[in-house]
């Protein structure tokens, strides 16, 4: 979106930030445009030279960041030509990005459930990449889908997913130390273990 009147597009990265921090730490619905503002320390009006309102702001947001988490999973995973190596290699981007953007990540993760009755059907989720992984790991004959294939790869992504993701939980609240990326070689480990289990 534009800056209205011709305003100078300055006060956007702030604003971001402030948002991510505060939509983290105290939730969507608890932090308003003012929250914001000050957060960011610039004026309410600052926030809708960029955003019609704070709902705009989610979505644009979420929309953003997904875009980015779907391409960075995407470009690690074409590098490569194996499950394991694929695997590895999701593995390491996305806790590269836990690590360095914590807020993203967990901004992500924590709109992902609230806007999912908004969104395009034909908008791709991180989740449709590892999908895709498992479908084609499969097709070339490095894992066995039972019964219906289509089920089963979505049921694997999620088993996949939830091995990632409780792993940057726990280094979140401290049950594993961090940096995160330090735990992607164990974590590649025992994901290939359940997609070829």
């Amino acid at each position: 979106m534009l800056p209205a009147m011709g305003r100078p597009p300055k006060a956007r990265e702030p604003l971001r930030l402030a948002a991510l921090e505060l939509f983290v730490k105290q939730g969507v619905h608890a932090t308003g445009v003012r929250d914001i503002a000050r957060h960011a320390g610039v004026s309410e009006a600052a926030l809708y030279c960029h955003w019609a309102n704070k709902e705009d702001m989610v979505h644009s947001l979420f929309t953003e960041h997904l875009a980015e988490v779907v391409a960075l999973l995407e470009s690690a995973i074409a590098t490569e030509a194996t499950l394991a190596a694929q695997v590895l290699a999701a593995c390491r981007a996305s806790y590269r990005l836990y690590d360095e953007q914590p807020l993203v990540f967990r901004f992500v993760l924590l709109v992902q459930h609230e806007l999912a009755s908004q969104l395009p059907a034909n908008l791709r989720m991180p989740q449709d990449v590892v999908i895709d992984l498992i479908r084609r790991a499969a097709a070339r004959g490095e894992i066995t889908l039972r019964g219906d294939a289509d089920h089963e790869s979505v049921l694997l992504s999620a088993a996949l997913i939830g091995t990632f993701l409780e792993a940057a939980i726990y280094v979140g609240n401290g049950r594993l130390p961090g940096p995160l990326l330090q735990h992607a070689d164990a974590v590649t480990r025992i994901a290939l273990r359940i997609l070829r289990a």
